[in-house]
């Protein structure tokens, strides 16, 4: 298992780069932090030997045999880390090309052009957020102005005799709850999913490297935080390598799955939303606010993510298991 693992790190090595170089990125932001807890464990590797030389204690020349391997492999994978990003980066990449490239054809990605799976999620949410947003102002907006029109009555008064009054617009303001209801329940709920999920998006492909693999690092190399250290290289890969993808893969659906209106056009028609066409599939799906349009949000903003949370965790589990394996 150790020969697999210096083989990925010299492969990852001889692939072009995909992302910045992650070692150098670790050391100018924890360097320092990382050679004092580098040093300090030399020391008390070598006191620990010493010790278990001269008094004959074996567990302390057992525990400094430990510490100097745990803290060789630590430096190798600090020193090979960037090898082993940028492999992972060309597998996910190649898989997800050859992949998308047969079952996509959406605006987000183009077979052919390199498109990498970062920049086909980043597409695809900022896609469905605005048609989220978009789709909820127009709901406000139409809630607003059948509430106002439900107020519409007129009155008929004769001298000597009552006066009649009717309120001919009453019955909008059912059309007006409803409109409120889909809103509430599905398109505000949805927008603030989605648009949280393009900010952490975003702050994955930003920030993981810079700021959680170098806290990784330096727990990494300190016996008492080892297995914690362990965890979040492991979290530091998972998200910056299999996120991007999964969103990627999640995120075509809008376009790859959810894309044939006229088949569920009938399923999907509301005679209040559709303007009474219901008859006609082609007026559903050219009405941007149908309840088509509303449904295609819905499994990004709640049931994938959740999935891809499950992946992720299975993901960091195994990995985490396997850095306690090989050190």
């Amino acid at each position: 298992m150790k020969l697999q693992y210096l083989l990925l790190l010299l492969i990852g090595l001889s692939f072009p780069a995909c992302i910045e170089d992650a070692t150098q990125t670790i050391l100018f932001e924890q360097g320092t932090v990382i050679m004092a807890v580098v040093g300090l464990m030399m020391v008390i590797i070598a006191l620990a030997y010493s010790l278990g030389t001269a008094l004959h204690i074996p567990n302390a020349i057992v525990f400094a045999k430990d510490e100097m391997y745990h803290l060789g492999f630590s430096m190798m994978l600090l020193l090979g880390f960037s090898g082993i990003v940028v492999f992972s980066c060309d597998l996910t990449g190649m898989f997800f090309t050859q992949t998308m490239g047969t079952i996509s054809t959406g605006s987000c990605y183009s077979s052919g052009s390199g498109t990498s799976p970062n920049e086909v999620a980043e597409c695809y949410i900022s896609q469905e957020k605005n048609d989220a947003r978009s789709m909820s102002e127009r709901y406000i907006q139409k809630y607003l102005d059948n509430m106002m029109d439900s107020t519409f009555a007129w009155s008929l008064a004769l001298p000597l005799f009552e006066a009649y009054t009717a309120t001919a617009g009453a019955y909008k303001r059912i059309v007006s709850n409803q409109y409120s209801m889909i809103m509430n329940s599905f398109l505000v709920p949805a927008l603030m999913s989605i648009s949280m999920q393009k900010f952490v998006l975003l702050f994955i492909n930003e920030n993981v490297i810079r700021w959680v693999l170098p806290t990784a690092f330096v727990m990494r190399f300190f016996p008492p935080t080892r297995h914690m250290g362990n965890i979040f290289i492991a979290l530091a890969i998972g998200l910056y390598v299999l996120v991007p993808m999964l969103y990627a893969f999640n995120l075509s659906m809008y376009d790859v799955v959810l894309n044939d209106c006229s088949a569920f056009a009938k399923a999907a028609c509301d005679n209040v939303i559709d303007n009474n066409s219901c008859g006609s599939p082609a007026t559903t799906c050219s009405n941007p606010d149908s309840l088509w349009n509303v449904a295609r949000l819905l499994p990004q903003a709640f049931f994938l993510p959740n999935l891809t949370m499950a992946l992720v965790i299975t993901f960091l589990s195994s990995i985490h298991k396997a850095l306690r394996v090989i050190g």
